[in-house]
């Protein structure tokens, strides 16, 4: 398992990325196939909102929201377009979540021990590996809107 399983600078600062903003998922985080009921049923638990890279460029033709999920803030919606807040998950002990059972934007986060994290998966690569699954993205947050999908 790729990633950077230090985390003794997150208990010295207590979790200031965590309290910044969930981590981000990519594809290879969901276990099963990926489909628009199985990423329904996912963000029906509480634990996870569809966000977005603003601007995402398809081909160099046109922009458009490039979604992706993430874990959900404290108090926010299954869409959330956020710049920060909490993750839901986040406890006084720090994450409950095994380090091989965190999304890849944890994983893939280097703790330093001068508090100066270095994420080394940011969410425009993010927002690039969920692209082929933009369709089934979009309609979720379609049917949200429309109130179709409530947690």
């Amino acid at each position: 398992m790729n990633g950077f399983i230090n985390n003794n600078p997150c208990k010295a600062c207590g979790g200031k990325c965590c309290k910044g903003m969930g981590c981000h998922l990519s594809p290879e985080d969901i276990k099963t196939q990926i489909t628009y009921e199985t990423l329904k049923e996912l963000l029906q638990t509480g634990n996870y909102s569809i966000d977005w890279w603003e601007n995402y460029e398809v081909e160099g033709k046109y922009p458009v929201n490039g979604y992706y999920l993430r874990m959900r803030n404290k108090d926010a919606k299954i869409v959330d377009p956020s710049w920060g807040g909490e993750c839901a998950l986040l406890t006084e002990h720090g994450c409950p979540l095994k380090f091989e059972e965190r999304p890849k934007g944890g994983r893939m986060l280097e703790a330093k021990e001068d508090f100066k994290c270095v994420q080394h998966y940011n969410k425009k690569e993010c927002a690039d590996d969920w692209f082929k699954y933009y369709v089934i993205l979009n309609q979720l947050v379609t049917d949200y809107y429309e109130g179709k999908i409530a947690v």
